[in-house]
């Protein structure tokens, strides 16, 4: 019982601090890719959250896409990514399943 009860612990924590869990993550993204070229075109180089959330819209896969490929073209990662990019499992975008 003592591992449930340090399992419902650990969700109760996490859950409470939800927002909090979720700052630190988007301050410690911003800090790895804020001087890649996507981001440094609405932060300039900085890791500020606040700037984040008024400058950088939410976009879809296709407006991300040419970034993508480009860095899928041998150019560097730091197109997109603070961090080496190795690997790529591009995909069409649909699945095996029923339509």
């Amino acid at each position: 019982m003592s591992t449930l009860t340090s399992v419902l612990k650990d969700l109760e924590e996490l859950t409470s601090n939800a927002k909090q869990i979720q700052d630190d993550m988007l301050e410690k993204i911003l800090k790895v890719n804020a001087n890649t070229e996507y981001l440094r075109r609405f932060l300039h180089g900085s890791s500020d959250k606040e700037l984040f959330k008024k400058n950088v819209p939410t976009v879809s896969y296709e407006d991300v896409r040419p970034y993508i490929e480009r860095v899928a073209d041998g150019e560097p990662s730091d197109v997109i990514s603070g961090e080496p990019i190795t690997n790529f499992l591009l995909s069409s975008g649909t699945s095996g399943g029923k339509q």
